[in-house]
Parts: C-alpha cells; sequence; structure tokens
C-alpha cells in the first residue's frame, strides 16, 4: 500500500554516513552528484578517456531509452536508475509538446534493459527536450535498498529496489507569483546525507515562518517521506546546491539565491546550511552575479560566480565573509586554434576587457573546481550577449594566483573513411528527435550546439580528469594536471553519436570502471574493451 505523506514537522536527527562509505567502498554512484557530493570521486578502477559511439570505440553496450530526459544516472553495484518524460506516440502540427509525468527507470547495468519502470505524477508542465530542463531533470538517489525518484514537476517517491512504492509525496512547485510567471528552470539536484533525502520545494503556507511563494530546502525523512525540517534560507529554483563538510566536520549545504525572470528570493548570494537541522550556518549577501551556477564550496572557501562582472568571488567557507575577488579577464592566456596553420597561436599576459573588448561569461552549470582551480566552459556571441568569450574556449582559473587561461577546443568530432576529424570555431546545430522518430521539442533554442545560452549538463571529475558534455553529445575530457592549461590538456573529444543526429543536456557518471553517459534516444555504457 502506497502512504501519501502530507507535510509536516519532526524532530531534528543525527547525521550517519554509512551509505556515502559504502558507496565509495563498492564505486557506486548513488545521486547525481557521486558518493562525495561534489561530482568527484577518486577511484583505482579503470578510466575510459577515449571513446565513440559512431565508430565503436569503447562502447560495451547501448540501450535505447523510451523517451528523453536529463536526469542523473544513479548506479549501485549492477542496478542503474534514471528517470525519463512520459512517452510520446504522436505530435501534432501547432500543438505544444508539454508533461508534468515521468518515468522512473531501473535497469540492468549489464546490458541496458529495462528492469521496472514506474510512473511519477506531477502538477508543473514543462517543454519536453528543453534546453533549459524538464520535469525528468533532478536524478535519482540511492542507498542500497531504497531509490528515491524525483519529478520537478511535484513529486516525490521511495522505490524498493523490486519497484514496489513505499511512500509518495507531493507539492506544487512554483508557477506564477504575483503575476510574474517563471519558466520551467529547475536546477535542483537531490542527494541523501544520513536519514534524509534533500528536496526543494515552493512555501506555500503565509505562517510568518518561511516567505510565502518561495523556494527552500526540505529534510525528508527517508523511511517515512515525512518533513523533518525547512531551511532557514530560501533558493532560487536554478541554483543548484552543492553538499560537502564544514572544518568542523559537519554536513551542509550551499545554496543560493538570485537569477533570471524576478526570481523572487532574496537578498541575492549564498547561505550555508546545517544539514542536521536546516539551521542557517552563515550568509553572504552581494550585488554581482547571479545563483545559476553549481554552488562550489570546500572547507576553505565558497565561489560565487558572476554573468556580467567578469569576476569570481571567494567566500570564507567557516565565516561567510568575502576573502577576495578574481578576475576572469586580467592577466589571461588565451590559445586560439588558427586553422589555416593548423596550430595553437598564444596571447599571453593579455586583459580580455581592455585589450580584446572581451567579457567572460561562465556557462551556467559547467563550473568546477579541482585542487584551487577553477574550471568552466565560455559562453560565445550569440543573440543575447555580443561581446562575451573567448569563443568554443574552455576556462582554468588558479583561485591561488589568480592566473587564468582559455584554451579553445574543436566544436564537433566527425569522422569520414576511419578518419577522425574537427569542425573549429563554427557554430553548430542538431536535432531533438526521439526513438520513434518524433522532433518532441518545440523550442529552436533547445537545437543549438551547448556554446550560447542553454543549461550543459554538469561536468565530473574522475581521478583529475574533467568530462564536459555540450548539447551537441560531445564529451571533452581535460586533464587538470598539466602545468599549463595548453592543448595537451586535451585528453580526448568524444562523442555520444552521430554529428546533428545526437542530443544531450546530461551528466555522465562512474562506477565499476565505467563512465555511463545518455542522449535523448540511448543510455551508453562506457569502458575499454
Amino acid at each position: 500500500m502506497i502512504k501519501t505523506i502530507t507535510i509536516t514537522i519532526t524532530l531534528a536527527f543525527s547525521l550517519v554516513c554509512e551509505v556515502t562509505l559504502q558507496a565509495q567502498k563498492n564505486n557506486n554512484w548513488p545521486q547525481p552528484a557521486g558518493p562525495n557530493g561534489n561530482w568527484a570521486v577518486k577511484t583505482d578502477g579503470k578510466v575510459p578517456t577515449e571513446f565513440s559511439v559512431t565508430t565503436g570505440k569503447n562502447i560495451l553496450w547501448i540501450a535505447e531509452l523510451p523517451e528523453g530526459g536529463q536526469s542523473g544516472i544513479t548506479i549501485w553495484d549492477d542496478t542503474i536508475f534514471l528517470s525519463v518524460m512520459s512517452p510520446i506516440y504522436e505530435v501534432k502540427e501547432g500543438q505544444p509538446i508539454k508533461g508534468a509525468n515521468i518515468l522512473a527507470l531501473c535497469l540492468d547495468a549489464k546490458n541496458g534493459q529495462i528492469i521496472w519502470e514506474r510512473e511519477l505524477k506531477g502538477s508543473a508542465q514543462s517543454e519536453y527536450m528543453y534546453g533549459f530542463s524538464d520535469s525528468s531533470t533532478p536524478g535519482p538517489v540511492t542507498d542500497g535498498k531504497h531509490v528515491w525518484f524525483y519529478n520537478a514537476s511535484g513529486n516525490l517517491s521511495c522505490f524498493d529496489f523490486k519497484g514496489n512504492r513505499i511512500w509518495e509525496r507531493t507539492w506544487n512547485p512554483v508557477e506564477e507569483l504575483d503575476g510574474v510567471h517563471f519558466p520551467f528552470n529547475k536546477q535542483f539536484e537531490p542527494f541523501l546525507t544520513g536519514d534524509l533525502v534533500i528536496n526543494m520545494e515552493t512555501h506555500w503556507k503565509k505562517n510568518g515562518k518561511r516567505v510565502y511563494g518561495w523556494n527552500y530546502l526540505y529534510g525528508i525523512d527517508k523511511e517515512t517521506g515525512e518533513q523533518r525540517w525547512i531551511s532557514e534560507d530560501g533558493l532560487t529554483h536554478y541554483n543548484t546546491p552543492v553538499m560537502s563538510k564544514t572544518v568542523k566536520g559537519r554536513s551542509a549545504a550551499l545554496i543560493g539565491r538570485g537569477g533570471h525572470h524576478d526570481v523572487p528570493e532574496t537578498p541575492v548570494g549564498y547561505s550555508l546550511i546545517d544539514l542536521e537541522n536546516g539551521n542557517r550556518i552563515w550568509k553572504y549577501d552581494t550585488d554581482e552575479g547571479l545563483a545559476l551556477y553549481n554552488a562550489t564550496w570546500n572547507e576553505d572557501y565558497a565561489v560565487w560566480y558572476t554573468e556580467k562582472e567578469c569576476v569570481a568571488h571567494l567566500v570564507d567557507s567557516k565565516t561567510g565573509k568575502l576573502q577576495r575577488k578574481v578576475s576572469l579577464t586580467a592577466n589571461a592566456d588565451v590559445r586560439i586554434y588558427d586553422a589555416a596553420q593548423g596550430s595553437y597561436s598564444l596571447q599571453k599576459n593579455v586583459d580580455l576587457q581592455k585589450d580584446l573588448g572581451i567579457n567572460v561569461f561562465p556557462a551556467w552549470f559547467t563550473n568546477i573546481i579541482v585542487d584551487d582551480r577553477l574550471y568552466f566552459l565560455c559562453f560565445k556571441s550569440g543573440n543575447y550577449r555580443n561581446n562575451i568569450g573567448p569563443d568554443y574556449t574552455i576556462a582554468r582559473a588558479d583561485l591561488k594566483s589568480g592566473k587564468v587561461e582559455y584554451l579553445q577546443v574543436p566544436v564537433q568530432v566527425t569522422y569520414k573513411d576511419g578518419t577522425k576529424s574537427y569542425i573549429w570555431n563554427q557554430e553548430l546545430t542538431t536535432e531533438t528527435i526521439n526513438s520513434r522518430g518524433l522532433d518532441v521539442s518545440n523550442d529552436k533554442r533547445s537545437r543549438r550546439d551547448g556554446w550560447h545560452w542553454n543549461f550543459n549538463g554538469n561536468p565530473i571529475v574522475v581521478n583529475g580528469k574533467v568530462y564536459f558534455t555540450t548539447m551537441l553529445g560531445v564529451v571533452y575530457c581535460i586533464d587538470t594536471t598539466t602545468d599549463i592549461f595548453d592543448e595537451s590538456a586535451l585528453i580526448s573529444l568524444n562523442d555520444l553519436g552521430p554529428r546533428g543526429k545526437t542530443w544531450s543536456v546530461n551528466t555522465p557518471s562512474y562506477a565499476n570502471g565505467k563512465l555511463y553517459h545518455r542522449t535523448l534516444k540511448h543510455l551508453i555504457c562506457i569502458g575499454e574493451e
């Protein structure tokens, strides 16, 4: 019998770390952000760095998905969990392609076959294959006994590994508030901590304890679905909170406020939330930047990101006080590929703003920190901003020295007669065709190449290697250990399918010596053959 949970407040609890430790020991990936909650992992297992779905190189299997989706891929031993939008079997011309329901899938990690599927119904409709998230965006989390699936349209359900639904919790996501309509941009990624699963929900009570219509973190008892606490501060639905530990060893989550389309939560900036009770540890207010990034932090500092000011804020993670700002434009080394010469040219120690007239706009949700170095993709000039760049570059900023380096990379990899080649500095498009041959997206912005004004999948780091994915289904493998951020840092450029026929805004996962990735059509297992 399914237990439907209403929203109530219960007592606080003691955190338990057994699930994280077991996940690390077993080499599992128990939640979208991995076993450590920071999208990074170190392992003794093999790590595939070069692959191609087009040629079949290092592809162990490919499984067709019943519909497209955007969730992370969760792995526990030989079991995979992910979600897709509810399948569409007919598209009528001129009619919107929207839905509020998703399918929770359990698959066999040995071959990708679906073991069971369950529907999670929601209340707020999202566009299918929307380049800025959809109902299926939040990934599932597991502790090895149960799995919790999230529908961003308002459903959190707990299942056992056999597919029996243990409990179900529903809420109404904010779609309109005080006459302001919000697009479906839900970038919250859930995580599991001790006895809690964490969710983002809209507060619809005018009781003075929280602000009506704002989004908050909710600590949910994983066994019962009952609410334990609501975070003291709110967060925008654009923000991706990140879980880590304070210098005192307490589990906490960094949440952000501020975003486009007049999101209501204020003040703009960060809050560090104690995951034992939802209380605020500190709050950082700023008049620069927005919270459309992964809220990266460690026991020393948190990094706040800006879209126009071309700086990153380093905030003391013990106090919430600003330490300093790191310029993303001054003292930069820029390596641009010269197609005529077939080699890179270097502009060293330039000021991008003063010397080249370029501002740096870190691409949303592509930010990740490895050993005090910040990596991100750069949005290129386009319809929305024409003074940004450098075009088609990956950035590396040393947060200690302030040195910033930009490396231009190919836009696409192609194959002809067995020969691999690259396309450079050329704007491309792709298609949003599902496994049944139907175009399941109304929005033209969802067919871009991932380098201007869309949400790509979050990067992950495995043994110092960063994997970035763009909407074209192109995966860059970057070496973070090079002294100089030049072409030697680009380990490989890989594809999840043929040029112009592949679509992905997804994040890969790593488990048991294999990478798992997905496109609109397929789930893909990658490993050394």
